[in-house]
């Protein structure tokens, strides 16, 4: 399912955004972006996620700034600032320079002065608002998806009960299109047969061949196979958590059941409430993808 979290807070040197999107996806693929300064909470940040979800693409960003600028550092060899000097010293006593070392000299001399921004340190007080914010914008994620859900549920429900209503059809019509098929059998077999002589054909044994057609056209095991599925399929899709892996799987049974009925039907009224109940499954098959 799709959803969104955000949340912001600071503390005295950082400010820290976390920014969650996810999209729909048969797996969980989590996918974080971190600035370096937060690496070092990268594990924590997945674990946290990987602990809630289980499906769709999730894109984590974490976006960090100071709260105020670093401080530079300036490092001077002393040493070297002085052996310049008496260097100088000693040519400006020959002549051979008028004046001696400034401070621009020295700046325009990176073997002397050397200037450095300090390490920004990623540290405790820093990893406990990270997670913090991660909990609140999760919590605003999981919050969304869950209005997604009780949408998505009603669409489910709807669909389901539209495959039940097909099913029912189907059984009511069974024993009536069972009988009409034995007696267009029976009729046409005599039609055939009509000119076999006195004897005809035994009647006993065009009972047994018209009951041994009919019951191959039966679709008696497939239509209670669906009802059985379309109830398993009513009952996961009541319980908590993950269960849309295993409502996928459901509907890929229906699916089946449907497509072995289309198989075996004889009817033509059947046959096209086969087809649009091909139509209603592949409507539930796009909508369990989203359910987690």
């Amino acid at each position: 399912m799709t959803g969104f979290g955000q949340a912001e807070g600071s503390n005295a040197r950082h400010a820290v955004a976390v920014v969650l999107r996810g999209v729909n996806h048969r797996f969980l693929d989590l996918v974080l972006r971190l600035r370096d300064e937060a690496r070092a909470s990268e594990a924590e940040l997945r674990e946290l996620l990987a602990g809630e979800l289980h499906r769709g693409r999730v894109d984590a960003v974490v976006e960090v700034t100071r709260s105020q600028p670093l401080r530079p550092r300036v490092e001077i060899d002393g040493e070297l600032v002085r052996a310049l000097h008496h260097a100088c010293h000693d040519l400006v006593e020959q002549g051979l320079l008028s004046g001696g070392l400034t401070l621009g000299d020295l700046a325009r001399l990176p073997e002397v002065v050397r200037v450095s921004l300090r390490e920004d340190v990623w540290d405790e007080e820093d990893r406990r608002l990270l997670q913090g914010l991660a909990r609140q914008a999760l919590d605003q994620f999981q919050s969304a998806r869950s209005q997604e859900g009780e949408r998505l549920a009603q669409l489910l429900a709807g669909r389901l009960a539209e495959l039940q209503e097909v099913a029912a059809r189907m059984e009511s019509r069974r024993e009536q299109v069972a009988g009409q098929l034995a007696e267009s059998l029976r009729r046409r077999l005599q039609e055939l047969l009509a000119g076999l002589g006195a004897g005809g054909l035994d009647e006993s044994r065009l009972a047994q061949e018209a009951a041994l057609l009919v019951d191959r056209s039966d679709v008696r095991e497939e239509l209670d196979r669906l009802t059985s599925h379309l109830e398993h399929f009513r009952s996961v899709a009541a319980e908590p958590g993950s269960i849309g892996k295993r409502l996928d799987f459901l509907t890929q049974e229906i699916l089946r059941e449907v497509n072995t009925l289309g198989a075996k039907c004889r009817d033509i009224e059947m046959v096209r409430w086969t087809l649009d109940a091909k139509v209603l499954c592949e409507q539930l098959r796009e909508q369990v993808q989203n359910v987690e």
